[in-house]
């Protein structure tokens, strides 16, 4: 199965991490979402979750909360090759998720939806907030 749109969404998501400064990591951008630190490690986690659930056929959440002594933008790196290469392998089994049987398109399809709801959320905040966002945001989607 081709993977490629998944690595293609999480290489967005991960250049928040590499071009935002750290400086506003920890800042309240807006109310209605968290810090972009909390983003990066709930990202971290549910490609985590994903990961482990197509290993053992079933995704359950919430999973583990990655260690503050990680390096975020290693991490981000790391679960996203993790994911990429789960989701890569031939499988004809059904994954198992909150009581659903999914295919492993549908899982596919659901990771990348799960990376964009958080880039369309934080493209609000960060133009709220006067913060430049992600060079490839702006060339791939005039963002």
């Amino acid at each position: 199965m081709d993977t490629q749109g998944f690595l293609y969404t999480a290489r967005m998501s991960n250049s928040l991490a590499k071009e935002v400064p750290e400086e506003y990591w920890d800042k309240q951008l807006i109310d209605e979402v968290g810090t972009l630190r909390e983003l990066f490690k709930h990202i971290i986690r549910v490609r985590d979750v994903y990961t482990d659930g197509l290993r053992a056929g079933f995704i359950e959440f919430p999973g583990q909360m990655p260690s503050d002594e990680e390096n975020i933008v290693d991490e981000l790196e790391r679960s996203m090759i993790d994911l990429f290469n789960e989701l890569a392998k031939e499988r004809v089994d059904k994954i198992q998720m909150n009581g659903q049987s999914l295919t492993l398109m549908e899982t596919l399809t659901t990771a990348v939806h799960h990376e964009g709801i958080h880039q369309g959320q934080y493209y609000v905040a960060l133009r709220h907030a006067g913060i430049d966002r992600p060079k490839q945001w702006e060339t791939d989607w005039g963002m």
